[in-house]
């Protein structure tokens, strides 16, 4: 069978909404082809040769090009979806001639209210080998990082606290570095130089797709705890959450302590390994 992974996108360069599914869409093509699948990966265009499965459906949407989507197309969903009435959108339309993978089961009760044509499938965060591309042996003289939107309150009080770190003696002067719209290479290099990279979590979903790049390339994860907020039990498990008035002093003792940081960066990518993306795939083509 012929797979072909497609990303829309209406200006080139990229821009970062689709950067932020680079790494997922890597992982796909890594396990189909590691599966013996012919696969290809495409942008803004389907393959009438192949099944096209379909990364972040909000441009294609937005473009009006759902409809010209050949009918046996899978529509890849990451974003959240749980808090939001989906009738009377677009939705509609995915649900009614699509199949449909999502990240996250707390977005299957927003789809089921659609009674989507097809039984909407669980496809979970996984790893893969070529996830691995952080550089290794860089000085690490960041000692934490933070990329990603800073728009909410939330976010932007939380670093305010995290850039105060610097102040508190008793903290030794941690640097703090915030990154945002950074992708790629450059993205890359800062979270090599971090010691700690920092999860401000929001939402009723925690932000696994990042999580997971991070672990899987030995990085020391410290994320926000939120109450309600749906984790899957093998990463809840491994990985360090707190309550914003305990996160500084964790980054801290990591940041401090480099056999701690170790160990742990050590458990989470273990854990993330068993998450193999070839049992993703097989899952759902047998």
């Amino acid at each position: 069978m012929k797979i072909a992974l497609v990303e829309y996108n209406p200006v080139h360069p990229r821009p970062g909404v689709l950067d932020a599914y680079n790494e997922v869409i890597e992982s796909y093509q890594w396990g189909f082809a590691a599966l013996g699948y012919d696969v290809c990966r495409r942008v803004n265009s389907c393959d009438d040769g192949a099944l096209n499965i379909v990364f972040g459906a909000a441009i294609p949407v937005q473009l009006g090009l759902v409809t010209s989507f050949p009918p046996n197309t899978i529509i890849v969903n990451l974003e959240r979806q749980s808090h939001r009435s989906l009738k009377g959108t677009m939705a509609e339309y995915i649900a009614a001639n699509f199949q449909i993978w999502d990240y996250s089961l707390a977005n299957m009760p927003a789809w089921n209210e659609l009674s989507p044509r097809h039984p909407v499938y669980y496809a979970r965060t996984a790893y893969a080998p070529c996830l691995e591309k952080v550089p290794r042996g860089m000085a690490q003289d960041i000692d934490v990082l933070y990329y990603g939107g800073i728009a909410t309150t939330e976010r932007l009080d939380a670093l305010r606290e995290l850039a105060a770190l610097r102040k508190d003696a008793g903290l030794s002067g941690l640097s703090l570095m915030v990154l945002s719209n950074v992708y790629g290479a450059l993205r890359d290099e800062m979270i090599a130089r971090a010691k700690v990279v920092v999860n401000l979590s929001t939402g009723n979903i925690f932000e696994i797709v990042r999580a997971s790049y991070l672990v899987a390339n030995r990085k020391a994860v410290v994320s926000t705890y939120v109450e309600g907020n749906e984790i899957e039990e093998d990463v809840a498990g491994v990985l360090l959450r707190f309550k914003p008035q305990d996160l500084y002093a964790a980054c801290a003792t990591l940041a401090e302590d480099q056999t701690a940081r170790t160990e742990y960066e050590t458990q989470c990518y273990e854990a993330i390994k068993r998450r193999d993306i070839r049992d993703v795939i097989k899952g759902f083509f047998g």
